[in-house]
């Protein structure tokens, strides 16, 4: 079998130029990416800087200097940070008016005695490892002058006494304690449910005049005025009952026998009323002698206290003066009464005296 030979064809020189320039991009960049293949040194991402973010729990305070104002001029701080990797966090804080008071991410922002205005804290936060690793954080606070103290009544108390003495005048007493600080001069104006004023109208202290008002209820309302509110306070007191003497007895001039027995009874009275007085009340007659009554009272008391065992402070003798004949009064006075008075009927009229005869003349 005879071989047959294929022809020979040249190719165009332009085809020719165009494969080998192939031929060359292909190596290239089979030997570019074998170089990437084999580089075992990774790529560092950029680095994100740390930061601080310092937040306050209030923008704005009160100051006040009164020891009364009730929320303290402080500020809570703190401080969030974020990419600090490493290290142990360092808070530097700086003011420009007030203190801070602890440390750390948390601390207090302390703005007592500061003037109104407005302030700024910043804190600087750091890891020790460098400037790079630093950042810087600030916050503001306005502080508010302290507003004027809200009126207040002051605490009204009125003394007034538990027990009166019948007739005599009643001393009712304000006392104020707190309400609106400041140099206020308080002003006192007093009402009286019954009786009179009879002194201390405009101070804090008054007397009132209890006359004719045995048995009643005495209250007292005090107004105390320059604090611009109603300040006012009430206190009641009792005036007691008036209690009048008793008339045990009375009797003419009688034979003295007749008396003592009167006197007797008078004495067993007393007795039974241990608190209670014996008063003799003994007249003159008109035409008797000047001492008469005074006489006459003299001799029952010595009887009462010598015969029937009373004792002597509890009778007391009165000169009722003089009626148209001797009489005598016995009367008989609780604790609290008043005294019996006595009622003289006549002006003593001494008896007319015979002038004395002139002798005889001897003849």
């Amino acid at each position: 079998m005879l071989n047959r030979k294929r022809p020979f064809t040249l190719l165009p020189a332009r085809t020719m130029l165009l494969l080998l320039v192939g031929l060359t991009l292909v190596s290239s960049g089979s030997v570019v990416a074998q170089k990437r293949g084999n580089s075992s040194t990774p790529t560092e991402a950029p680095r994100t800087p740390p930061t601080v973010v310092l937040d306050a729990d209030t923008a704005y305070v009160t100051v006040c200097a009164r020891a009364s104002a009730q929320t303290p001029p402080t500020v809570r701080l703190k401080a969030t940070t974020e990419n600090f990797s490493t290290g142990t966090l360092r808070y530097t804080y700086t003011t420009t008016g007030g203190r801070i008071v602890g440390d750390g991410a948390n601390p207090t922002w302390d703005l007592s005695g500061m003037a109104p205005g407005t302030y700024t804290t910043s804190v600087e936060v750091d890891n020790g490892l460098g400037r790079e690793c630093v950042a810087f954080a600030s916050v503001k606070a306005i502080v508010n002058e302290c507003p004027p103290p809200r009126p207040l009544c002051p605490n009204v108390v009125i003394y007034c006494p538990d027990t009166v003495a019948l007739g005599q005048p009643v001393t009712f007493t304000a006392n104020l304690s707190g309400g609106t600080p400041g140099s206020i001069t308080p002003v006192y104006n007093w009402k009286v449910s019954a009786g009179r004023i009879i002194s201390g109208q405009g101070t804090s202290s008054i007397q009132v005049d209890t006359a004719g008002l045995g048995g009643q209820a005495l209250r007292a309302t005090v107004e105390v005025g320059g604090y611009d509110l109603n300040c006012t306070a009430v206190c009641t007191t009792q005036v007691p009952d008036l209690i009048n003497p008793v008339r045990f007895d009375e009797y003419p001039d009688v034979r003295f026998n007749d008396e003592k027995a009167r006197l007797d009874n008078f004495a067993v009275r007393l007795q039974t009323e241990p608190s209670a007085r014996g008063y003799i009340v003994a007249y003159g007659s008109r035409r008797g002698r000047v001492d008469e009554g005074r006489v006459r009272a003299g001799r029952t008391r010595d009887y009462l206290v010598n015969e029937r065992g009373i004792n002597s402070s509890r009778i007391i003798v009165l000169d009722g003066g003089y009626q148209e004949q001797l009489s005598v009064e016995l009367w008989l006075v609780p604790p609290g009464a008043t005294a019996p008075k006595p009622r003289p009927g006549v002006t003593h009229e001494p008896a007319a005296t015979t002038p004395p005869r002139r002798p005889r003349r001897q003849r």
